[in-house]
């Protein structure tokens, strides 16, 4: 494969260089076609003018929300009718970030030399994950880059959006609860010890609450350390078993089935299933593949198993809503049967990706709520469980007091 210099002028009349590796020159122009130039000149050139591989790009990543304004501004470009490599360009140029030029920079290169977006975006799987690739893949097929760009910036940005949800909700339970562990701590690790002298030398008989206190006292003040690694210990073993694939599953089963918290992350679970699935439907991916990348982002192996064996199911002829039915007995919860009902509609009216987005806005709607009230049930209740400690804690103090006091007045 030879390699070319070229000039180009793209719709606008703007000059446009680059190299490019093609066959011959008949191949180069139906590229740059492609690209949406018109070639003016081109000459042979040695393979090391293009440029070697790119260096520095290995450690490079794009953070989310880069990843949204990345996509979000080659939409708007691409549907304005400015071409894909000048769109590229323009955002490496605008972008202050030099990662994110770094970046982009290699995925115009790539491009140049004839790689195809996808394959390009490919090359940086930290930044642009399966999903990603996969849509952008299905819309360079149908010519609908511009429409399936708009999509997954809407996905990215729902994603930022529930994420946000959470982390906003969890702030002030977070906090609350820190607050309250930290207030145990001092009372019972440096309060009560000053105590302790005292109370046992009051020469009345300890209130069963009190010994208890003190025990509890005393062994966290010679056995703290013990806490810590028995802690460091369970964190460990933790990321340990979550490495493991049957580990991973244990640890994802048993996150389903916290009390309260389990029906949140199935939700969102649920809810990330429902949106990749209508958007890969939208870009023009087959039922086939779209259930295997909808299964790659619900973020639960559990889960994830058993939308693949749905897969099998619909690969061997089964509906959509019969396969999930069937494999739905493997997990401890069955799905919603919004969703079963909504995708027997959908295949009977062969408007699948439609009904897909009315399951979308049920969650859009659900999952929001579910989070501001399991967060808002939470703040009362620690409020209420740290009252309850701390005035535990100072009944079993000043108990032995009053009855030392009763017993003078008795007298």
């Amino acid at each position: 494969m030879q390699t070319y210099s070229y000039k180009a002028r793209d719709n606008a009349g703007k000059l446009v260089t680059g190299v490019l590796a093609a066959e011959n020159e008949t191949e180069l122009y139906g590229h740059l076609t492609k690209l949406g130039y018109i070639l003016t000149f081109a000459r042979p050139v040695a393979a090391s003018a293009a440029g070697g591989k790119s260096e520095g790009t290995a450690g490079a990543r794009m953070q989310s929300n880069e990843v949204l304004y990345f996509t979000t501004q080659l939409f708007i470009s691409l549907d304005s009718g400015v071409p894909l490599l000048t769109s590229l360009k323009d955002l490496a140029k605008n972008s202050e970030n030099k990662k994110v030029q770094m970046v982009i920079n290699d995925i115009i290169r790539r491009v140049e030399s004839g790689t195809n977006l996808k394959e390009a975006l490919e090359a940086h799987p930290r930044s642009f994950n399966k999903l990603y690739t996969a849509i952008i893949d299905a819309g360079e097929s149908t010519g609908k880059l511009p429409i399936v760009l708009e999509d997954l910036a809407k996905l990215l940005e729902w994603q930022m959006d529930i994420k946000s949800k959470v982390t906003e909700a969890s702030i002030y339970p977070i906090v609350l609860f820190s607050v309250m562990i930290m207030v145990v701590l001092v009372l019972i690790g440096v309060v009560i010890p000053k105590f302790k002298p005292m109370l046992e030398q009051l020469g009345v008989g300890l209130p069963t609450p009190t010994l208890v206190v003190l025990a509890v006292s005393s062994v966290i003040e010679k056995f703290w350390w013990a806490f810590l690694l028995c802690a460091g210990g369970v964190v460990g073993g933790l990321m340990v078993l979550n490495s493991k694939p049957q580990g991973k599953l244990m640890v994802d089963r048993a996150k389903l089935n916290v009390p309260i918290f389990g029906d949140l992350l199935y939700k969102i679970a649920l809810s990330r299933f429902c949106h990749t699935f209508a958007l890969s439907l939208r870009a023009g991916v087959n039922v086939f593949s779209s259930l295997g990348i909808a299964a790659q982002v619900v973020n639960n192996s559990l889960l994830e198993s058993s939308l693949n064996k749905a897969r099998e199911y619909v690969n061997v002829g089964e509906k959509i809503s019969t396969s999930l039915e069937l494999a739905s007995k493997d997990l401890s919860k069955k799905y919603p049967d919004i969703v079963i009902r909504m995708i027997q509609v959908g295949e009977q009216s062969g408007n699948l990706a439609q009904t897909m987005e009315k399951v979308n806005q049920y969650y859009d709607k659900e999952v929001p709520s579910a989070i501001r009230k399991i967060f808002a049930m939470m703040e009362p209740l620690l409020v209420v469980v740290m009252g309850i400690v701390v005035a535990g804690i100072a009944m079993a103090v000043f108990l032995p007091m009053i009855s030392m006091i009763s017993n003078v007045g008795g007298k």
